[in-house]
């Protein structure tokens, strides 16, 4: 009997001695099959190709202060900025049954993508009246057509927000220096941050209690982090690369999580259980792949 009918038998009695849960994430197994898989070569990006929003107010519209900059739409964001006046600020992006929102700060544009791609959108912006409480304080209405459905999963926003000297974009160029393909770069990265980024329990309950937008650099350096640290974590490595990624926020089965789901042009396997398919979207969950194997499902609520 060969080495790899062996491999194979091994294998199965592992799993069957385990539970049907093992034999899930086994099947897949070939002891003929490397990993990363062999995919179609692709362009590798520099650093300073990496894709930044501007906002240059070319096209504005103006309202009780608030300036929004509808330049960039075609691309697959507009700009927003508030009054310097001191107040609590936010904004929403609602489309449909979707509304977003983001915090606006004194002097400074907020970055808005607009998830649902190209279609028309109110654009509100509030200001806080007292704890929770907040008041419309302008609202527009916008049209936008997506010259690529793909470029919002390509720029940095306020959940995913990085520029050319975070430290988790550096490590992207460095892990991937010599990938030739995009599977490859996915790989690079996924297995990085499985290996290094630690499950920060500490955390968990501060959390619970507010809304926590994620610190790249701090989670970097503490390699620890949340599921929306994982998730932003990897999106922002992969973004830099030119992939297509984005966080999404829902409900597993332990309860409230994020993952993420990256769109490649090639095919091929990444480790035994996740194979990606050419140009679709692919759901990677990095927090529980670094905890364990999670075979439950996924209820999608919003995407970033």
């Amino acid at each position: 009997m060969n080495k790899s009918i062996k491999a194979i038998i091994v294998i199965l009695i592992i799993a069957i001695l385990l539970g049907v849960g093992a034999f899930v994430v086994l099947q897949f197994y070939n002891p003929f099959r490397q990993y990363p898989s062999s995919s179609t070569e692709s362009k590798s990006y520099t650093i300073d190709e990496i894709l930044m929003p501007s906002c240059p107010q070319t096209d504005t519209v103006t309202k009780n202060g608030y300036v929004i900059d509808t330049t960039n739409k075609a691309d697959g964001y507009v700009c927003v900025k508030g009054p310097s006046d001191g107040i609590i600020k936010k904004v929403q992006v609602i489309q449909g049954d979707s509304t977003y929102t983001y915090s606006v700060f004194d002097g400074k544009f907020t970055v808005l993508p607009l998830m649902k791609g190209s279609g028309t959108y109110t654009i509100r912006t509030l200001k806080q009246k007292s704890g929770d409480s907040y008041s419309v304080t302008a609202s527009v209405e916008i049209t936008a057509a997506l010259t690529n459905e793909l470029s919002i999963y390509l720029y940095p926003n306020q959940i995913v927000d990085y520029n050319k000297e975070t430290l988790a974009v550096l490590k992207s160029f460095e892990l991937t220096k010599n990938d030739k393909s995009e599977l490859e770069r996915v790989h690079s990265v996924y297995q990085w941050i499985v290996t290094n980024i630690d499950y920060d329990y500490d955390k968990v309950d501060e959390a619970l209690k507010t809304f926590m937008i994620p610190d790249l650099d701090d989670a970097f350096t503490k390699e620890k982090g949340i599921c929306f640290d994982y998730a932003s974590l990897m999106t922002a490595m992969l973004r830099v690369q030119h992939i297509p990624t984005r966080v999404v926020t829902g409900y597993t089965d332990p309860g409230y999580h994020a993952w993420i789901e990256t769109y490649i042009d090639g095919v091929g396997w990444i480790n035994p259980s996740i194979y990606f398919k050419k140009e679709t979207w692919k759901r990677v969950d990095p927090t529980f792949d670094a905890q364990g194997p999670y075979l439950g499902k996924y209820q999608s609520k919003l995407y970033y």
